[in-house]
């Protein structure tokens, strides 16, 4: 089966103490897992760099082949050495992580770029989320989101297993047709038998991926194959505003029918250090993107947005100049352009961290009140000091 980044149980990354109240203790913890050090603030800045320098010239480079093991899946590592009264730092696990263009030179990418460029449409159909969160100034990752009808996915015996291997394609265009961002992947896919394998293509293969790319306005296409003339293609215009972080802004809005419990804050932590993604997580729990915009009245529909609130790095929990940051919601009939529900919601409190401006917000869809036919999530930020986001928009169907 493919396997996911986020959801394998780790020790890879050391577990923050449940007393972790400051940025200190975290960093103790990256430090540890990484064989790295600490150099706190000390008004001593000389003697830290010394240090360093030090360390930089004692330490030992050591290499082994580990064994093949699936895409995604982490391992610990330990190194003991048999002299006594020494200590030993080094790096506590690893993950067989993809690179970011892995099919870079080969002849996968050059079928699949053909496939982006051309017209033909291809016979595995596919919906595509592009939703996009700020890193730094003039800097947003895309979480991309594609449901792919698993039905015309080629599967052939290998190893004793059902297998395909998806690769996939994305390049973001700017207007000119240059390209402003690409990505490829290869995903593995393994079943026991043909009964797995047809019990899989009953839904949707849901993949996910993240890049980043500067403000603009692009057209991002994506092409999938899994050999032969089995492939697929989706395109969906990505436009992002500029963004510095002096100011008071949202990103964009990923619609959800999937969480998972955070069971601690190292899980978060090992995804996006060694996996090298960013889980969307917020009070404790995991939201999982969808590109799917049909909600049943049984499906946990969420919606998951960031705050970005400057005022925040200035201010801390209680003090008298925190800003209260509210979001304002209206969910509109887009066949009537009427209110359905409209709301403002104010538990934006319990989402700040102490020193970041950044608010990870999930809010629950009520699709037991809005009943069916088709909606538009309309929702603007705003905060005491009299800042007020732009306003975004996710239009969904209740069936």
């Amino acid at each position: 089966m493919y396997y996911s980044p986020y959801n394998q149980p780790r020790l890879i990354v050391p577990s923050i103490p449940p007393s972790a109240a400051d940025n200190q203790q975290v960093l103790y913890a990256l430090a540890d897992g990484t064989g790295g050090f600490v150099i706190v603030n000390s008004n001593d800045l000389v003697a830290g760099l010394e240090k360093i320098a030090r360390d930089q010239g004692q330490y030992y480079l050591l290499g082994y082949t580990p064994a093949e093991s699936p895409e995604g899946s982490c391992h610990t590592l330990r190194v003991k050495v048999d002299r006594g009264g020494t200590m030993v730092r080094s790096r506590s696990g690893y993950c067989n992580v993809r690179p970011v263009d892995l099919l870079a030179g080969k002849p996968e990418e050059k079928a699949l770029e053909a496939r982006v460029s051309g017209s033909a449409s291809g016979n595995i159909s596919a919906a595509m989320a592009a939703p996009f969160f700020y890193t730094a100034s003039n800097t947003a990752r895309v979480n991309l989101a594609i449901d792919i009808s698993a039905d015309h996915l080629r599967f052939e015996k290998q190893k004793g297993k059902q297998h395909a291997a998806i690769d996939v394609l994305g390049m973001a265009y700017k207007s000119d047709g240059s390209v402003a961002a690409r990505f490829s992947d290869t995903v593995n896919l393994d079943f026991d038998d043909k009964k797995e394998v047809e019990e899989f293509k009953k839904r949707p293969f849901d993949y996910e991926n993240q890049f980043e790319i500067a403000p603009g306005q692009y057209s991002l296409k994506v092409a999938f194959s899994s050999g032969g003339d089995s492939f697929g293609k989706a395109e969906v215009p990505l436009n992002i505003d500029s963004y510095t972080t002096k100011q008071f802004t949202m990103s964009s809005m990923v619609l959800s029918k999937e969480l998972h419990k955070v069971n601690d804050m190292a899980t978060g932590l090992d995804a996006e250090l060694l996996a090298d993604r960013t889980p969307l997580v917020t009070q404790g729990m995991q939201i999982v993107p969808t590109a799917s915009t049909h909600f049943s009245k049984t499906d946990p529909a969420v919606v998951y947005l960031e705050v970005y609130e400057p005022l925040l790095l200035a201010s801390a929990k209680g003090a008298p100049n925190r800003p209260k940051v509210d979001l304002v919601l209206h969910f509109v009939d887009r066949k009537t352009g009427q209110d359905k529900i409209a709301a403002k919601y104010e538990n934006t409190e319990a989402s700040m961290r102490e020193g970041n401006p950044v608010i990870p917000l999930g809010l629950r869809i009520p699709v037991e009140q809005l009943g069916p036919g088709s909606y538009r999530l309309q929702l603007q930020a705003e905060d005491s000091a009299g800042n007020a986001s732009q306003s975004r928009i996710a239009d969904f169907e209740v069936e």
